[in-house]
């Protein structure tokens, strides 16, 4: 039996739904995020302040709090050792 998922806070699910926005700008580079890109430069600087976002993000005390209980209950795999 599968155990159920707990609610998480209001902020952890708008930092985790901030967290995919931003994976999708990392992950998929030849999406246009800002419309004037100027060139290559450019779009190396908006992955990499996304990457910083994101770090900033996954290290909020509330989405850390969350997925440790989803990892206490297994519902996600470990992500530390």
């Amino acid at each position: 039996m599968t155990p159920s998922v707990p609610k998480p806070s209001d902020a952890a699910l708008i930092r985790l739904a901030t967290i995919a926005g931003y994976v999708e700008v990392v992950l998929i580079p030849d999406k246009p995020v800002v419309k004037a890109r100027v060139g290559l430069q450019t779009a190396k600087n908006d992955r990499r302040r996304a990457m910083e976002t994101l770090l900033v993000l996954i290290a909020d005390p509330e989405v850390r709090d969350y997925l440790a209980e989803l990892e206490r209950l297994g519902l996600v795999p470990p992500t530390s050792a």
